[in-house]
């Protein structure tokens, strides 16, 4: 899957949850439905239809289709705190996350909530990371956090996200925590 194919993806499942809350079109909703099954490996085959086209022969690729299923089912769930790529607005997932953490005056140290979950994920194998991001999502949510993730840059850090032993693997795991420290004030 390549960029191209990865933008046209998440906006997809974006354009399709817009729909689902607009005008409740039984096809689409149909479809986000499906798409938030392919969280768990027992259900994730009612997200098949949906996803494994858009894969092509990476669908044969265990983590890639892992990614893939996990991925459309975060942003089939959480689409509301993502928006078309076309938007300026929206910011890496470990930026957005700092600024989240500000929001909740959880910035204060390496040991609130959100920096603590951050702390290790690059330790984390892609569906415990997918995981952990989800709950980061899912708390946003309930705290009416309005600003907008980039799902097409967290979908490629993830995709990417390998094995956690060569230099590109850990680079792209790392991305999200340098990218929240990079935003966060300094530790005292």
């Amino acid at each position: 899957m390549s960029g191209l194919d990865i933008r046209e993806f998440v906006n997809h499942i974006i354009d399709q949850a817009k729909r689902k809350q607009e005008s409740r079109d039984s096809q689409v909703v149909r479809e986000i439905a499906a798409l938030r099954f392919g969280m768990s490996i027992t259900t994730e085959y009612r997200a098949y239809p949906y996803v494994l086209p858009y894969l092509g022969d990476a669908s044969q690729q265990k983590q890639k289709r892992v990614v893939a299923l996990r991925c459309a089912a975060m942003i089939a769930e959480y689409a509301d705190l993502g928006a078309d790529s076309d938007d300026a607005s929206l910011l890496q997932f470990g930026v957005w996350a700092s600024h989240l953490a500000r929001k909740i005056n959880d910035d204060e140290s390496v040991d609130g909530m959100i920096a603590s979950r951050l702390e290790y994920l690059h330790m984390q194998d892609v569906e415990e990371a997918i995981t952990t991001i989800r709950r980061i999502l899912q708390y946003a949510q309930s705290n009416s956090f309005t600003q907008k993730v980039d799902f097409i840059q967290l979908f490629k850090t993830l995709w990417f996200w390998g094995n956690g032993y060569d230099d590109d693997s850990l680079n792209h795991r790392l991305e999200i925590l340098r990218d929240f420290y990079s935003t966060s004030n300094p530790v005292n």
